[in-house]
């Protein structure tokens, strides 16, 4: 008689299991299918050349019952060091004191904001990856433009590999209605993070920019002759760019008409001799006399002032005329 009650108190305990286990299976669900491999991008930030790479990230959603879509919203996450000047920039880095910026937008031309980024109440300004129709199985794949900042939004690139990890974070909203990314979803239905790894090689580099000829102007042939040895001087400019504390030296070649080591100007068969000197006018500038120096950041420039100097005062005065000389202008790094 006392087996009874237990048979009636177990029945209802199975009907309750049976009762609840589907509850389970609709679950509305996404995930990352896949993310590609950016791989290493050679980077020649000097001369503004440009580099980027594309990849691409798969989303999969499901639901076993149809819904009206899903909404996926996706941010980049990134650490302190690696976070650039605006909320959707980020840093890349090779050591404590250099970094190479970038970008991330998607197939629409859209950027990536990070985490934290901007004013949207999701904590990103962030990008429409899926929405609409109606189903219970997406596969949606979207692109990714990774870009390099062009070097005026650069400054201590050092030559080098660099490479950092991030996180791409996307949330999704089953049924999302008139909710946008752009406005910031209130609510989400779940959050996906995925690491992905950016690696690029910075070359090392240098060019030359903004030259200024060396133009001693007019001058009477007497005058000229009659001037004191720094009466008749006038100035030009050698720039140069490289990248972040790359040493360099230029030299400055003797010329088309050099003579005994003394550089010439030349009108047909009359010459004037001149001599080149680096800034501040007291050391010569030549093949054997280089002007050092070191790379700054690549949004500048490194100018050095050439200081021209006619050899005066002469025995004879110049035939008049215009006297022209050719000398290059050589760096090494």
């Amino acid at each position: 008689m006392t087996a009874l009650p237990r048979l009636l108190v177990l029945a209802p305990l199975a009907a309750l299991a049976l009762l609840s286990a589907p509850t389970g299976a609709q679950a509305q669900t996404c995930k990352v299918g896949s993310i590609s491999n950016l791989g290493t991008t050679t980077v020649d930030i000097v001369p503004n050349a440009g580099a980027k790479v594309t990849g691409t990230v798969q989303y999969i959603c499901q639901s076993p019952r149809p819904v009206t879509g899903f909404r996926i919203c996706s941010y980049i996450r990134a650490a302190g060091n690696q976070i650039g000047p605006d909320d959707y920039t980020y840093y890349q880095t090779r050591d404590t004191d250099s970094r190479l910026a970038w970008e991330m937008k998607d197939g629409f031309n859209r950027r990536f904001a990070r985490d934290g980024g901007g004013s949207r109440s999701t904590g990103g300004i962030l990008l429409t990856i899926q929405g609409g129709g109606t189903g219970t199985y997406w596969d949606s794949t979207t692109q990714l433009n990774l870009t390099y900042l062009d070097r005026q939004q650069q400054d201590r690139v050092r030559p080098g590999t660099y490479t950092d990890t991030y996180q791409l974070v996307s949330q999704y909203l089953v049924s999302p209605g008139n909710a946008s990314c752009e406005a910031g979803l209130s609510s989400t239905t779940g959050t996906m993070v995925t690491s992905f790894t950016v690696t690029s090689t910075v070359l090392k580099n240098c060019q030359f920019e903004n030259f200024q000829d060396v133009d001693f102007g007019s001058w009477g042939s007497v005058a000229a002759a009659r001037a004191s040895s720094t009466g008749v001087r006038q100035f030009g400019n050698v720039g140069i760019r490289c990248t972040y504390q790359t040493p360099y030296s230029i030299t400055i070649g003797d010329g088309q008409n050099v003579s005994g080591g003394t550089r010439r100007m030349r009108k047909g068969t009359d010459y004037l001799a001149y001599a080149l000197f680096q800034p501040g006018c007291n050391l010569a500038w030549t093949t054997a006399s280089p002007l050092a120096g070191t790379g700054t950041i690549v949004s500048a420039i490194n100018n050095h002032q050439v200081c021209g100097q006619l050899t005066t005062p002469l025995a004879v005065a110049p035939a008049a005329g215009t006297y022209t000389d050719l000398v290059v202008v050589t760096a090494t790094f």
